[in-house]
């Protein structure tokens, strides 16, 4: 009766044993795509796009504008890309785009956040793919790398956040050729790419800044 109580209790050991082996061999093969963005931008920069990733680092850094933001948002094409089947999270745009980034880089560190404080990147490159499944303009300055889509970091509302940017925008768009679109509730875009304005309906008429600016197409 010993003898087979010490076997039963010798079986579930082993079987216990094998379990854990089993579950630690397959545990990290079910967590291969990781959840988080940061994630899945580490795992992303160091497969197919790692030339490409270090290059750009690069070319951020010898423009003086690597630490401005983080390259992970830069290069992620929405926040939302998990609703968009046919979209990539991360892409590195073609390097004749780079320079239309680094304007718009330096305007957000130089006039955007001294007014608004820190922001948030939730859009940034768009390829074609998920530019049409975001559903943005055919001419959409984020196709050719001029444009991102902030939220303040700090907790503005709708009305603080339009105090700020409509001034800003006043100021210094004519003559830095910045685009600003003031979406819903505290999303915004900001581009150097021409000096324009638009509101939530990505029409110029709709935008919440009230200033002498003349209307033109936004092309967000």
């Amino acid at each position: 009766m010993r003898r087979a109580l010490v076997a039963a209790l010798l079986l579930g050991l082993a079987g216990v044993a094998i379990w854990l082996l089993l579950t630690r061999a397959v545990a990290p093969i079910a967590q291969v795509a990781p959840q988080r963005d940061a994630d899945l931008f580490a795992a992303w920069r160091l497969g197919a796009a790692k030339d490409d990733v270090t290059a750009i680092e690069a070319y951020f850094r010898k423009e003086g504008v690597a630490d401005i933001l983080p390259l992970a948002d830069i290069l992620r094409s929405d926040a939302r890309w998990r609703t968009c089947k046919a979209a990539q999270p991360f892409a590195v745009p073609p390097r004749q785009l780079w320079p239309a980034m680094v304007p718009t880089l330096r305007y957000i560190r130089d006039e955007l956040v001294p007014v608004t404080g820190p922001a948030r990147v939730v859009s940034g490159y768009r390829d074609p793919i998920a530019n049409a499944c975001f559903k943005g303009a055919s001419a959409s300055r984020h196709l050719s790398f001029a444009a991102l889509d902030l939220t303040p970091v700090e907790p503005l509302s709708r009305e603080q956040l339009i105090a700020k940017l409509c001034p800003l925008h006043a100021r210094t768009g004519a003559r830095l050729q910045v685009g600003m679109g003031i979406y819903t509730v505290t999303r915004f875009h900001i581009d150097t790419a021409g000096h324009r304005r638009w509101g939530a309906d990505y029409h110029a008429t709709s935008s919440p800044c009230s200033t002498t600016q003349r209307p033109s197409s936004p092309r967000a």
